[in-house]
């Protein structure tokens, strides 16, 4: 049997991966100025490049024994590759809990649609507790 190509399928998830890591960064990163990055706070939203991160050594290792390249999810943004792991995990937290989003309810609106609705209802959010 001939083996599987799995580059599509890799493809897909390198742009879901990235995807919501940028997202997760925009939220919790540029605010706090986190991220260090100029373009990244000039535009709001997370643009520096994805960058090979110690953080990711267990996706890699789970994606190569499947018989996956492991490259998919290897990069993360430039502000979280070098983020110490308490802080790690917990962006990783609000990716994990933007990728349910974005493949649930909201799966058919562009990402920047997408994280237009979340700091809307950030904000509402914080509107709401300051008048309770």
């Amino acid at each position: 049997m001939k083996g599987q190509d799995f580059s599509e399928y890799e493809k897909r998830r390198a742009e879901t991966h990235e995807e919501a890591w940028r997202l997760a960064a925009t939220l919790t990163n540029i605010r706090s100025r986190h991220c260090r990055y100029r373009m990244c706070r000039r535009h709001q939203f997370c643009e520096g490049p994805m960058q090979p991160s110690a953080h990711q050594k267990g996706v890699i290792r789970a994606h190569k024994e499947i018989g996956l390249s492991g490259t998919a999810c290897a990069g993360l943004p430039m502000c979280m590759s070098n983020a110490t792991a308490d802080y790690y995990a917990s962006v990783r937290g609000v990716s994990e809990k933007l990728t349910d989003l974005r493949n649930g309810e909201l799966k058919h609106r562009k990402p920047w649609e997408f994280l237009h609705l979340i700091q809307n209802g950030i904000r509402n959010q914080h509107r709401n507790a300051r008048h309770t």
